[in-house]
């Protein structure tokens, strides 16, 4: 049975190297020469999930089905084989500060016989290699992705305020012909009454003389 041990620092917290390794959808990407982890069931992650994996190594791929035997959040992610090629492996994480010590830890066995022997000969330096780069490409991809910036949403678009059509100043009312001439001539001054002549008085008649 074989034996492999990488690890590696990793410039990110802790917490986003665990997340990063505990979603399959990245093993691939930064397992070298991994060409499946496919979840078997309806389980994606977690102990008790089950997943179906294919390796290459050099002339032959390696299948085998693994369960996750062992999940602890921020901590440990380990499985073992149940079919195909007998493997059992471990990824563990120690927080330093603001890093994270990422170690990959995989026992594996080829199969048995004369041929077993001469293809473990011919394949332990490339199965280990293939490990020590995936640990490598682990570090560089999570520390990218950390660095990304943070994109945030715009604000949804609003139409602008429809502005208020400009009033129009309301017309003056329109003065008559009449009026306008009117207007336009000075007042004649008012005349004040005549004060009436007081009456003469009238002289008494004459007295005839007998």
């Amino acid at each position: 049975m074989g034996h492999i041990t990488s690890s590696q620092g990793i410039s990110a917290p802790i917490d986003a190297v665990f997340a990063y390794v505990d979603d399959y959808r990245n093993t691939t990407k930064y397992m070298k020469d991994l060409t499946k982890w496919a979840p078997a069931g309806s389980l994606t992650h977690g102990k008790g999930a089950s997943f179906q994996v294919a390796m290459k190594a050099g002339p032959i791929t390696l299948a085998s089905v693994v369960d996750i035997t062992t999940w602890a959040e921020n901590s440990t992610i380990g499985w073992s084989s149940t079919d195909g090629f007998k493997q059992k492996g471990q990824w563990s994480f120690k927080a330093d500060g603001e890093r994270t010590k990422a170690t990959f830890d995989l026992d594996y066995e080829l199969p048995g016989g004369i041929a077993g022997r001469l293809l473990s000969r011919a394949s332990d330096p490339i199965v280990r290699g293939n490990i020590e780069q995936s640990v490598r490409n682990l570090k560089s991809q999570v520390e990218r992705e950390v660095r990304k910036p943070v994109t945030r949403a715009d604000p949804p678009k609003t139409a602008p305020p429809e502005a208020a059509a400009p009033t129009r100043p309301s017309a003056a009312p329109r003065a008559s012909a009449t009026s306008a001439k009117a207007a336009s001539k000075p007042a004649a001054p008012r005349k004040t009454a005549t004060p009436r002549k007081s009456a003469t008085p009238r002289k008494p008649p004459a007295r005839s003389k007998d």
